[in-house]
């Protein structure tokens, strides 16, 4: 970790001794060589300057030889926060780009490089050393797209809705992806909206958001690869589930999980827009016998046009009253997001079906039910109608999250503070790593849009009721059948692709969607739960 805006020491040796290394070595033997011509790099950059970032101490830097249409030579390179700034002039946005490393060698000469690429063109980064590549290969990869997904990994079980586990062919380690169906694009908002989810999950100073190792995309499918995980969204697990409850701590900790989700995410001035059932992930591994994730954030900048669709894509018992207002969503909405799941979560038994209408109907009337429940307390009466109220400090913490006036609404530190979540803290939560440093916000790198280089993207399945994995009644078959071909960046562009994997991949996922003993069970994944019944 950086701290105090200093680089680790034994890093800064490295990559000032690689640095030394490439200015050794002249490589203008490239221009003469006619097999080089892809070499020659003409990509569009932003500014740095337009973007008014103060960075006073990149991640990495070092030197590269870049060949322009009227420059060859070495530039200086660094890399930031998921900014790739050349010749500290440029920058260029690694969210955007796919990423494809090679070598040429022959018997007087060699070179190593890496390609960038998007819709704007490349950007080829050369290097003399295997040293440089490989370093520069992993500080740069894991904020870019790669396309090689069926030679290193296979699809071996569905975990839960849109999450399968998979497995390295040659390391054979285990690990979940998040897979995510390109063909439901409809327009730039949903693009947006994946394209700020990506930003998230690969800015590791927040918390709670599934650890994302790397984001392939294979033929209209997005493979989002993360640490491996057993669990289920919330929704399924109660659905799946017949006369179990998860017990006082455990509701805690998600609570606790999800406000500290939240905390991080106001730290970087965004919010998560959508905070449901479906996007609450509950979770053990080898680590942790229970956590919780949040998945699939709705983040983006809201104009009236785009809050009109907001509101039309989101469950009504999730639309904070200000919304209507026409107020943009933010942390304060999705307090009152959490306040709504907590509470129809503790008004919730076996008797009742756990879906749409039932939130909607029970949603209406959850203040009044609140109140009814204070007074029974207060008489020392105990209502043996939902058997997930523990207390009448777990009803002040709700009916706090749910106040309709944003501004006497609790906030995340108060909330964090509640004598309820105080009480009921399990004492395994993971600590949180602190920010050790003082970066600007991850807000304004998403915020860059106004240059050249605002490249259309064209991939997403968000927002509205096209969206594939926000759908309250969602078929898992739908994610994987044959799809129109459509104008965007094709992965065999830039690597060779085997059409004969893709289709046993494409094969083994439907065979696992239309298997119904695949879903996970409550034993399975959720033993950690211990069952309480009416």
């Amino acid at each position: 970790m950086i701290k105090n805006n200093i680089r680790p020491r034994a890093s800064s040796e490295r990559l000032d001794k690689l640095a030394a290394l490439e200015n050794q070595t002249s490589l203008e033997w490239i221009m003469k060589n006619s097999q080089m011509l892809e070499l020659k790099s003409n990509i569009k950059m932003i500014s740095k300057d337009s973007l008014s970032i103060n960075i006073h101490v990149p991640e990495h830097e070092g030197v590269a030889t870049i060949w322009g249409d009227k420059w060859f030579g070495q530039k200086k390179i660094s890399q930031f926060r998921g900014l790739l700034i050349y010749d500290n002039q440029f920058c260029l946005v690694l969210n955007d780009c796919f990423i494809e490393k090679k070598r040429y060698q022959s018997s007087h000469y060699r070179a190593y490089f890496l390609k960038l690429i998007n819709q704007t063109g490349q950007l080829i980064l050369i290097f003399s050393h295997p040293l440089s590549l490989k370093q520069w290969n992993s500080c740069i990869k894991k904020f870019c797209k790669r396309n090689n997904f069926n030679k290193k990994f296979k699809v071996v079980e569905l975990i839960c809705q849109n999450f399968y586990q998979i497995q390295h062919k040659k390391q054979k380690s285990l690990f979940s992806s998040q897979v995510i169906n390109l063909a439901s694009i409809q327009n730039y908002d949903q693009a947006e909206l994946l394209d700020n989810y990506l930003k998230i999950l690969r800015n590791s100073s927040i918390s709670n958001y599934i650890e994302t190792i790397g984001v392939f995309e294979e033929k209209y499918m997005l493979f989002i690869v993360c640490k491996y995980f057993k669990g289920n969204s919330l929704d399924q697990f109660y659905n799946q589930s017949k006369n179990q409850y998860l017990i006082q701590q455990q509701i805690a900790t998600i609570c606790i999980s999800i406000l500290h989700a939240l905390k991080s995410l106001s730290e970087e001035e965004l919010f998560h827009g959508k905070i449901s059932f479906e996007n609450i992930i509950c979770y053990s591994n080898f680590k942790t016998q229970f956590g919780t994730y949040l998945i699939n954030s709705h983040y983006k900048f809201y104009d009236q046009n785009t809050l009109f669709k907001y509101i039309q894509s989101t469950p009504a018992y999730l639309i904070a009253p200000e919304i209507k207002q026409g107020i943009t969503p933010s942390i304060q909405t999705d307090i009152y997001q959490l306040g709504m799941i907590l509470g129809l979560l503790t008004f919730y038994n076996f008797s009742q079906t756990f879906n749409q209408n039932y939130f909607q109907q029970q949603s209406s009337c959850l203040m009044q039910l609140i109140i009814e429940q204070e007074k029974l307390i207060l008489k020392q009466k105990e209502s043996y109608d939902y058997p997930q109220l523990f207390s009448i400090s777990q009803l002040d913490l709700i009916k706090r999250m749910i106040q309709p006036n944003p501004n006497l609404r609790i906030n995340i530190n108060d909330a964090l503070k509640h004598v309820w979540l105080i009480n009921n803290k399990e004492k395994k939560i993971q600590k949180l790593i602190p920010n050790q440093i003082a970066f600007p916000s991850l807000r304004t790198i998403i915020e860059i849009k106004d240059s050249e280089c605002d490249i259309k993207k064209t991939m997403n399945n968000f927002s509205d009721e096209n969206s594939s994995f926000v759908k309250q009644e969602q078929d898992p078959n739908s994610l994987f059948v044959q799809i129109k071909q459509h104008q965007n960046i094709n992965s065999e562009t830039f690597v060779d692709s085997n059409d004969e994997d893709e289709n046993l991949l494409n094969d083994k996922i439907e065979k696992l969607n239309q298997q119904n003993n695949l879903v996970p069970s409550f034993k399975d994944h959720f033993f950690m739960y211990q069952s309480r019944c009416i």
